[in-house]
């Protein structure tokens, strides 16, 4: 690999993530380079460049790229790097430049370190140092300077039990709330089937946006009946004076703050999003959809991410723990099928074990219709992974087969009319 001069990784790297996530270098409104930190005006806004200050005798420490806001006033600053050098080690340099500007203006501003490879993003001083996918928007810039300075206590924002009145769900609104006042950004729920996951994900989203903690919020499901759910029971219920979108094609009106899409859908656009784009990304039954093509969407932006599933805890792959940043086999919150029968949330069920023709004869990916393919594909499911050998009656439980071929008889078995997959 050519290791290229700062320059040279300014104009090919850095400059094309700044101008895909709106910043057009050649606006002098929206991007000052080589602004001098020491010899500029930043309450007049006159930006001294290098090119005024280079030759004089005063102090000079120049940012390679000063991004304003709307009106014209610092937002935030670029450190730039060659590729060959660790973007971090520009943190102090970075540090110093910010402090000069917040002496005069008194505001704090964003930092950007990046070698073009490697963006990294730091609230200062609220949160700390990270790395993201790219530079965030203006506007996304803007609504998280708003939530710096006018986020309140969560103390002063109760719970709302018309969305959650169950103890179960109070504690797990509560066990993400606390967790996000100590700077996590990744949350696990584990709930029963029936016992409220989305009143949980919506009590969450009520409280973050009264406390001015998120403005731009995106629920994720892997299938339509879940986001349906989601915008019709939660976002339209209790959210009726909020600007909403059921997202059906990769168009997507980028003005509103309550999305709710399958993930499917949401993979043919999100790129026309910046990073910074969502302050709070919900994944419904996430021990699926972090997997496979779509765990692009996740990792790409930069937003407080809570995962919902229903499988039990010691079901979950591991990975999904690791996703989450929960200790292994410790989510945040759990609530498990048993302890809802216990407190006779739910009624105790008893399992009716049935053969069916796939479970006997098994399947190969040649029996399996051109549609089922594509919906399991849409789904995640490689159709190399369909080779099910099949089983006497007496070997036969849910549990014994995996994930991808019980989804598959329940799609080629509705399907074709045959007998009905458990």
């Amino acid at each position: 690999m050519t290791v290229k001069t700062e320059q040279q990784t300014r104009r090919d790297l850095i400059d094309p993530l700044l101008e895909k996530a709106g910043w057009n270098l050649k606006d002098r409104t929206k991007v000052v380079l080589e602004v001098d930190t020491k010899q500029s005006n930043f309450k007049t806004r006159d930006y001294q460049t290098i090119d005024e200050t280079l030759r004089n005798d005063a102090d000079s420490a120049y940012v390679d790229y000063l991004l304003l806001d709307s009106a014209g006033s610092p937002l935030a600053i670029v450190e730039a790097k060659r590729t060959s050098r660790d973007p971090v080690l520009g943190q102090q340099q970075a540090e110093m430049y910010a402090d000069d500007i917040n002496s005069q203006t008194g505001k704090d501003l964003f930092i950007f370190l990046t070698n073009g490879f490697e963006v990294w993003f730091w609230n200062r001083p609220h949160e700390s140092l990270r790395m993201v996918k790219g530079f965030h928007s203006r506007d996304a810039l803007e609504r998280l300077r708003f939530q710096n300075i006018s986020k309140k206590s969560f103390l002063d924002v109760p719970i709302r039990p018309e969305i959650v009145d169950r103890p179960y769900q109070i504690e797990a609104v509560k066990r993400v709330l606390e967790g996000t006042e100590r700077g996590r950004r990744k949350f696990l729920i584990v709930q029963a089937t029936g016992t409220g996951k989305t009143r949980v994900a919506i009590a969450i989203i009520d409280v973050l946006l009264r406390s001015n903690r998120a403005q731009k919020i995106l629920f994720l499901a892997d299938r339509k009946a879940l986001r349906d759910q989601a915008y019709n029971d939660g976002f339209k219920v209790f959210f009726p004076n909020e600007s909403k979108i059921r997202v059906y094609s990769g168009n997507v009106d980028k003005n509103k703050r309550l999305f709710a899409s399958t993930i499917q859908t949401f993979q043919d656009c999100y790129q026309d999003f910046s990073p910074g784009d969502f302050d709070v990304i919900i994944s419904d039954e996430s021990h699926r959809s972090i997997y496979y093509k779509w765990k692009d969407v996740f990792t790409y932006f930069d937003a407080i991410e809570i995962g919902l599933t229903a499988t039990p805890a010691e079901l979950i792959d591991r990975n999904t723990f690791r996703f989450f940043e929960c200790e292994e086999g410790n989510p945040t919150a759990l609530y498990t099928y048993e302890q809802a029968v216990e407190d006779r949330w739910l009624a105790p069920f008893d399992i009716y074990e049935a053969r069916t023709h796939f479970q006997i004869a098994g399947i190969k990916p040649e029996d399996v219709p051109n549609e089922v393919i594509r919906d399991l594909v849409e789904k995640g499911i490689e159709p190399w992974e369909i080779n099910f050998e099949g089983m006497p009656s007496k070997f036969i439980s849910q549990g014994s087969m995996p994930f991808s071929t019980r989804s598959l008889m329940t799609s080629f078995g509705t399907s074709s009319g045959l007998m009905p997959a458990i």
